[in-house]
């Protein structure tokens, strides 16, 4: 079991590292525009309005992220993917470790943003604080703090889910626009 954990790590460490590590997500505009678009849709986040919105709209763009991802890799030939890993990226990887990471972060992301969902219409935290609460009157506050920093990651999280619909499309025009090296030696 053990090695199955760290087989996951090892491949999630990959994955981050292509995708341009803290500084790639960090410093990506579609991050910043979410922040922003969540700062500005407060009554969306300060009410859990986002829930149903993440349960009606991730399921679906899941789905079709993951039909496009393997649409588009069933389409690329070995012999452009071969190409693709020799053009390097920026950040020392593959241009092809590079698009892969670009559409598991959009996938990645999206399933965050569910996951995240369900665990926050969960019970646990008010059962926690209701159980505690007469030994810490000060919990109640802190619940509710805990509830609003809980609500704007969901809602922010929703929100970076559909702006990564832009970045995975720019992938495939990035894709569509590198020219075979063999053809055109030919």
């Amino acid at each position: 079991m053990v090695g199955q954990w760290s087989t996951l790590f090892r491949w999630l460490r990959r994955y981050f590292r292509a995708y341009g590590g803290f500084s790639g997500v960090v410093g990506s505009p579609f991050l910043g525009i979410a922040i922003i678009i969540t700062s500005l849709s407060y009554s969306n986040w300060l009410t859990p309005n986002w829930v149903e919105k993440v349960e009606t709209l991730i399921p679906s763009l899941l789905g079709f992220s993951l039909g496009t991802y393997a649409i588009l890799f069933s389409i690329v030939g070995s012999r452009l993917k071969g190409a693709l890993r020799k053009i390097q990226a920026p950040h020392g990887v593959s241009y092809l470790e590079t698009i892969n990471a670009t559409f598991f972060h959009f996938i990645f992301v999206q399933v965050l943003s569910l996951m995240w969902a369900f665990l926050f219409q969960g019970s646990w935290l008010v059962d926690t604080v209701n159980y505690f609460k007469p030994a810490y009157p000060w919990l109640e506050v802190s619940a509710l703090w805990a509830f609003r920093i809980g609500s704007f990651i969901g809602f922010f999280l929703l929100v970076y889910s559909i702006l990564l619909t832009v970045a995975a499309a720019l992938a495939v025009y990035r894709l569509a626009l590198i020219k075979d090296p063999l053809e055109e030696k030919e």
